[in-house]
């Protein structure tokens, strides 16, 4: 994308009401050859260029923020994922995450929520209180690709909670968990709960009548996609 820079607008009519303190700190100016002392502040007139940085005009000092939409990426379908972002601007920098099912209704997500839909977009506010704010590169993806670690030959009554819903300690940090496949020994069946960041599983002995719960030792296996997070500069970035 090409450098984007926030932009204000104003009349002449607002430039020749108002009193611009900058334009003190000129020692005079030029009319034809005659050189004018600026004993007072020079009128829109006299005025060669115009910034508006830092400067006064009805009531509103300085450039607003720059906000910049990106393009559309379509997913071809409804799919779950993550996503990376990076910023390179002259001010402070927000990245917003924008979805849709249908690319004519949005919401705006961060980096803590889950993310789920066809049509991806990136919202960037770039902030700088002393300059007029400018972005000079923007890059986002989307991630599909997913993290997970097993636990091997696990004894589930070591872990917390009850028999009826073991709590898994997993060790990686996810934005979504997708599944959770598990190896039993011969009678016993592994149930899952792929739930937030605290899935729990319980083992049922399927020998006995009614099938009682019962707490075995088994292969689990968790997956999901990697927690996203916001860095110091307000990138995206993937924290596994």
């Amino acid at each position: 994308m090409s450098t984007q820079y926030s932009t204000r607008t104003y009349t002449w009519q607002d430039l020749a009401d108002e009193t611009v303190t900058e334009l003190y700190t000129e020692a005079g100016y030029f009319d034809g050859d005659n050189y004018i002392l600026a004993t007072a502040a020079l009128g829109w007139e006299e005025w060669t260029q115009w910034t508006g940085n830092g400067v006064t005009i009805d009531g509103s000092t300085g450039f607003a923020n720059l906000v910049v939409t990106s393009g559309v990426i379509d997913l071809g379908s409804i799919k779950k994922f993550v996503v990376t972002a990076s910023v390179d601007s002259n001010g402070s920098n927000a990245v917003v995450i924008q979805v849709s099912d249908n690319n004519s209704s949005y919401t705006n997500k961060g980096v803590s929520d889950t993310l789920s839909g066809r049509y991806v977009k990136f919202q960037i506010t770039v902030t700088n209180g002393s300059a007029t704010a400018q972005l000079n590169s923007f890059e986002g993806e989307v991630i599909e690709d997913t993290i997970q670690e097993t636990f091997k030959a696990l004894d589930i009554s070591g872990l917390t909670g009850s028999v009826a819903a073991r709590t898994l300690a997993i060790t990686r940090n996810y934005n979504q968990i997708l599944g959770i496949t598990a190896n039993a020994p011969d009678g016993f069946q592994i149930v899952t709960v792929a739930s937030g960041s605290a899935p729990t599983v319980k083992g049922v002995n399927l020998d006995t009548w009614g099938k009682v719960d019962a707490d075995c030792t088994a292969d689990i296996t968790v997956s999901g996609l990697p927690a996203m997070a916001a860095d110091s500069n307000g990138n995206i970035v993937l924290n596994p």
